[in-house]
């Protein structure tokens, strides 16, 4: 570990010398060849558990990708290609044996991840890829990688098209700067590197389904973010400002803001409880700098040659780092400067891999955490199949009652039928507001809420139309055991 880590921090320091926002160069082909020795096929057998069932799993699926050696040993490739391994083969150039690999550091949020072999002579013959700046729209790029499961390296040339940011399907929740080009990624091909000019300038993540020929890399810009991250050993990911805005089109909107004609920006309209700008920036505020660039009125500032959204500046400033801002508040101008910190919240709001679910059983009654995993199970249209109860604490609670926001929601998904149970009123798919008069903020409340209970009946009252259950304590601590064991739940909890 030490080796690989102190590899990672020569690489940042590379990565943030004068002049340089990529790694040094060195080539390592001609321009006219490409460099499909240095990229790797990686097999996952992965193993997820159900959120549908908490103390259960679902099959072990296997699943190939793309992914390219680099300096220190290393393999990078897309977090999406390695979540939830159990094992993990790497397949070299010209050389028939799978060898096993590991995970040495993973982005959800950014999607992408290094992985090393664990025989470390493996990558020894193969030259690792250096790193390239981002491409300029309309130049070529050529795509490399192991498509649908092939066996040999496939390449695919293609233009860069747009370069903006876009949702980043693998966490559900990020949105980040990507670039669209019209080479083929397909299925097998994630994680594969981008080249231009014997560089890699990208790694393929994603496909456009709606869209025929259109597909997305990582641009530099979020893969030198991600190596920076990681050169201590951690990975912290990206942290959140925590405040939403509306553009400023409107002329009579900025004069009654107290704008000048030369002034531009955004007005705050949401800050969320518990996030880096709470406290520093108010509803109102007019923000019209960011990191001492000047913010459109539709929300963009300039970046080279380009204009990305504001919030584009804020990703690339790394937890416990401040963000400057220049805002017009009541008339006066100020500067605010924003420590910012990870937001909690944003957990629930991501697809969730490496981990098991949260859960408690008691008496038949499963318990378990509100989050974006559990509503997946009921299908990839769940923003509308979805119990109502559900979605209205995940969507708009949040809205209405900032203080929600900081805390974690407990449900019933469902009950397993018991004659302590079973004339039970209002068991599935609620959320849990109190257990015996304690209210509810997380597995741990529940749980000691049950347990530390010595009066006759488990009072549960419920978020929505004042419902409440009630069980007898004695009859329901006798039967418990016995219900574990009928249903199969080997372990009660996983808090």
């Amino acid at each position: 570990m030490p080796l690989v880590y102190g590899d990672l921090r020569r690489l940042a320091r590379r990565l943030s010398g004068p002049g340089s926002r990529a790694p040094a160069r060195v080539a390592i082909a001609a321009a006219s060849s490409l460099p499909t020795r240095s990229v790797v096929r990686i097999v996952n057998h992965s193993h997820r558990s159900d959120w549908s069932a908490p103390w259960s799993s679902r099959k072990v699926v296997e699943s190939s990708g793309s992914g390219f050696v680099i300096d220190g040993g290393l393999v990078m490739t897309n977090a999406h290609v390695v979540s939830d391994s159990r094992l993990l083969l790497v397949h070299v150039d010209n050389d028939p044996r799978p060898h096993e690999a590991e995970v040495v550091q993973i982005g959800h949020d950014c999607d992408l991840a290094l992985i090393r072999t664990t025989d470390r002579k493996v990558l020894e013959r193969i030259p690792p890829l250096r790193f390239g700046d981002q491409p300029a729209l309309g130049t070529s790029v050529d795509t490399l990688g192991f498509p649908s499961g092939g066996l040999r390296v496939s390449s695919t040339r293609g233009v860069v098209s747009r370069i903006e940011p876009q949702a980043y399907v693998h966490s559900g929740a990020d949105s980040h700067l990507a670039v669209q080009t019209d080479a083929a990624i397909n299925p097998g091909s994630s994680g594969g590197p981008v080249i231009q000019d014997g560089r890699v300038v990208g790694v393929s993540f994603q496909a456009n389904l709606e869209l025929e020929n259109v597909g997305y890399f990582i641009p530099p810009e979020v893969i030198e973010r991600f190596l920076k991250d990681v050169a201590d050993g951690t990975y912290d990911g990206y942290p959140e400002l925590g405040a939403d805005t509306a553009g400023l089109e409107n002329a009579a909107a900025r004069r009654r803001a107290g704008m000048s004609d030369e002034e531009t920006g955004v007005r705050v309209y949401r800050v969320y409880h518990g996030s880096s700008a709470d406290g520093k920036l108010l509803i109102g505020d007019i923000i019209l700098e960011v990191e001492g660039r000047p913010v459109a009125n539709d929300g963009s500032v300039a970046d080279g040659q380009e204009r990305i959204p504001y919030g584009m500046l804020v990703d690339r400033v790394f937890q416990g780092d401040a963000v400057d801002l220049r805002v017009l508040r009541d008339g006066d101008r100020r500067d605010v400067s924003v420590p910012l910190s990870m937001d909690p919240f944003w957990n629930s709001r991501r697809s969730a891999y490496d981990q098991q679910p949260r859960y408690y059983v008691y008496g038949g009654l499963v318990f378990t955490v509100l989050c974006r995993e559990l509503l997946k199970t009921y299908g990839e249209d769940w923003g509308r199949n979805a119990p109502r109860t559900f979605l209205d604490d995940y969507t708009t609670r949040v809205l209405r009652e900032p203080e929600a926001r900081t805390r974690e929601r407990i449900v019933l998904l469902r009950r397993l039928d018991d004659p302590v149970n079973a004339e039970m009123a209002w068991f599935l798919e609620q959320v849990i507001e109190r257990v015996n008069g304690r209210s509810i903020d997380g597995l741990p409340t529940l749980i000691a809420a049950f347990e530390e209970n010595e009066g006759d009946y488990h009072v549960i009252e419920y978020a929505h139309a004042g419902r409440f259950s009630v069980l007898d304590r004695r009859k329901t601590d006798a039967a418990n055991a016995a219900i574990l064991e009928r249903y199969g739940v080997h372990k009660d909890r996983n808090p």
